[in-house]
């Protein structure tokens, strides 16, 4: 049976999630309308060919985005203690992401004359629980601990067990 302390802190990390949950759709709107603005300007201004005009606004979007997802959004799941892989890991999962609507947004005009207007409200809709997890999940999840792992690898390694033999037979 669960106490009562244990009860409220389940509860309280799950209202912190939804915290964060809701902080993300406020900070995808980042992504989103920067390409769909980003895209309505070259597309239309500078009339530049659908496939340029979809991803230079997408990456500098996302570049954004990161921004805000660290400082703001993810800043307490963390604690303190940032990981310097962030960055790469951002990159990796923002990029598969952006590639995957960017995909989705292209192939709904190439195949079914859906137009990229309409196809990124399309993409995106499907992209509101991926990102959560993966962001939240991954990117930013809170650091782990390994060192009992780790000390425990370096004590079963066949190596350290002849040294350890070896100290003490001596």
């Amino acid at each position: 049976m669960l106490s009562i302390s244990m009860k409220t802190k389940i509860k309280k990390s799950r209202i912190e999630l939804l915290i964060e949950f809701i902080k993300l759709q406020l900070a995808g709107n980042i992504p989103f309308w920067g390409t769909y603005g980003g895209f309505a300007l070259l597309d239309q201004v500078f009339k530049l060919p659908h496939f340029y005009a979809l991803a230079i606004p997408t990456i500098l979007a996302n570049a954004l985005f990161f921004v805000v997802d660290d400082k703001w959004v993810f800043a307490n799941a963390r604690g303190k203690r940032k990981s310097p892989y962030e960055v790469v890991k951002f990159m990796i999962f923002m990029s598969f992401s952006a590639l995957l609507l960017f995909v989705i947004t292209y192939s709904l005009e190439q195949y079914f004359g859906i137009t990229p207007y309409l196809g990124q409200f399309i993409s995106g809709f499907f992209a509101t629980a991926w990102t959560f997890i993966g962001l939240r999940f991954w990117v930013f999840a809170p650091p782990h601990h390994h060192r009992i792992f780790i000390n425990y690898a370096k004590s079963a390694h066949p190596k350290a067990r002849r040294r350890r033999s070896i100290k003490t037979t001596a």
